[in-house]
């Protein structure tokens, strides 16, 4: 029964390698869901291990390394396949081959973080930097919008524009690749209790969410990690001004 939570992140591991190939292969969409299945099977081994009490120091290396390709190979290999299509407009044909292996910053940044995350004692009830599932859906949610929204929108045409422009994706790539790796504090969203003034900042975050889905539907996933992204830089500067008040 202790080994349960082993075999789901196993599993994980191994439908992240199916989405590594998938978007290699010229089909990013369908990576895309598998990443948010795996999503779904990272969530599954830690409410497993905890009610089965089967926590090991082998369950925590098979999760990193599970981590490591569902969200950090599988998201640059989508980022991979969109600049692979953009560079081939440009000149000369060295960057076109050289330029979208930029994508794979992603992961390299994505490896930094988890290892950083294994020996920092101070992320058990935060994070500090960008969450590596957080940055696969945002990554994963721009093959996402094209292939199952409607195909009209804002949100729809701005990603449009951004998986066909080399510059906009080398910036989001620097970008989330330092956010991984920052010092800043991203708060967890998990719940001790219900009492609003200890999880007010995810309160507020569920309502984003739910609001964001109900007006976007499934084109909002990027949207959300945005949200993330700024309401925990809003909840860390007004932590620091209370602490400066007291």
């Amino acid at each position: 029964m202790k080994q349960i939570p082993n075999a789901v992140t196993l599993l994980n591991l191994f439908l992240g390698s199916v989405a590594v190939v998938l978007a290699i292969k010229g089909l990013p969409h369908y990576s895309a869901i598998i990443i948010g299945i795996c999503s779904l099977l990272d969530f599954a081994d830690g409410m497993l291990a905890r009610l089965l009490k089967a926590h090991s120091a082998l369950g925590q290396q098979l999760d990193s390394l599970a981590d490591l390709v569902s969200f950090g190979m599988a998201p640059s290999a989508i980022i991979y396949h969109y600049m692979h299509q953009a560079a081939q407009t440009i000149n000369p044909t060295a960057l076109q081959i050289v330029l979208p292996f930029s994508a794979f910053l992603l992961a390299t940044f994505a490896g930094l973080r988890l290892a950083i995350f294994n020996i920092d004692t101070r992320q058990t009830n935060s994070f500090i930097g960008l969450p590596t599932p957080a940055n696969a859906a945002f990554f994963a949610s721009l093959s996402f919008v094209p292939a199952f929204a409607t195909r009209q929108g804002f949100i729809f045409s701005l990603v449009e524009n951004i998986t066909s422009s080399l510059p906009a994706m080398l910036i989001m790539i620097i970008v989330f690749s330092w956010l991984m790796i920052s010092p800043i504090h991203m708060f967890s969203l998990k719940i001790k209790n219900f009492r609003w003034k200890e999880n007010e900042i995810r309160y507020i975050f569920a309502g984003l969410v739910l609001l964001s889905i109900l007006i976007f539907g499934l084109q909002a996933v990027a949207l959300i990690v945005i949200f993330y992204i700024i309401l925990s830089l809003v909840s860390t500067a007004a932590k620091k001004q209370m602490s400066k008040l007291k």
